[in-house]
């Protein structure tokens, strides 16, 4: 398997596979490293990282567990997702 520790400039869709790659602080979540699917995508609005347009730094995600099929208990934001390989 193959992944990227960079997000994305361009929003993820449904149907993509991601890794939950969270922040130092938060990275001893249980959440952390769960490779999932994404099953709903949150719009973006306003975002203010020059470095990702707008509608992609305000975007969430719904996603679930590729392992287990459960929908996580949390939505993430797209800076807390990387892509996930195969």
């Amino acid at each position: 398997m193959t992944d990227d520790s960079e997000t994305r400039t361009e929003p993820y869709e449904e149907g993509d596979r991601v890794r939950v790659h969270l922040s130092e602080e938060a990275a001893e979540s249980e959440l952390d490293g769960t490779v999932c699917r994404v099953v709903h995508v949150f719009a973006g609005g306003d975002g203010g990282d020059e470095a990702v347009p707008r509608e992609t730094a305000r975007a969430s995600y719904r996603v679930e567990d590729v392992e287990t099929g459960d929908v996580l208990p949390a939505v993430v934001r797209h800076r807390d997702v990387v892509p996930a390989g195969d």
